[in-house]
């Protein structure tokens, strides 16, 4: 008897993690700015807390002591569709780009911001 083979792996979402110093504050900037819902906080789980939109979830951890997120906060990149709608809504929510609006020679057109604890974040649309 043959065993079935099976599914190959694939990934179908990423989760990050941000270490924060006041995750309150952290998930309500998502929330007020971005669009996020509250998944939960610290009274679920403490020292953690976590939004979500769509499909795409952060979560927030609390930092350690001396932890500076914006020494080099790299940043998360947000693949979406109608992304001009993201930019008018982050705008009228009172976002302040980093990188405005703008295509790209490398097929995107893009923005970025920061968010309440310095991390990057880049939306992006397929051109």
């Amino acid at each position: 008897m043959d065993l079935p083979t099976p599914p190959t792996p694939r990934l179908f979402g990423t989760g990050p993690v941000l270490p924060v110093h006041d995750i309150p504050t952290a998930i309500e900037w998502y929330v007020s700015q971005l669009g996020f819902a509250r998944d939960f906080g610290e009274e679920i789980h403490p020292g953690h807390g976590s939004v979500t939109r769509d499909r795409v979830g952060i979560q927030f951890t609390r930092a350690p002591e001396g932890y500076v997120a914006a020494a080099y906060p790299g940043w998360f990149y947000f693949f979406v569709e109608n992304i001009d709608a993201f930019d008018a809504e982050f705008r009228a929510n009172g976002v302040t780009a980093l990188r405005p609006l703008a295509n790209q020679p490398h097929g995107m057109r893009e923005f970025e911001i920061a968010d309440v604890n310095g991390y990057r974040l880049r939306f992006g649309q397929y051109l």
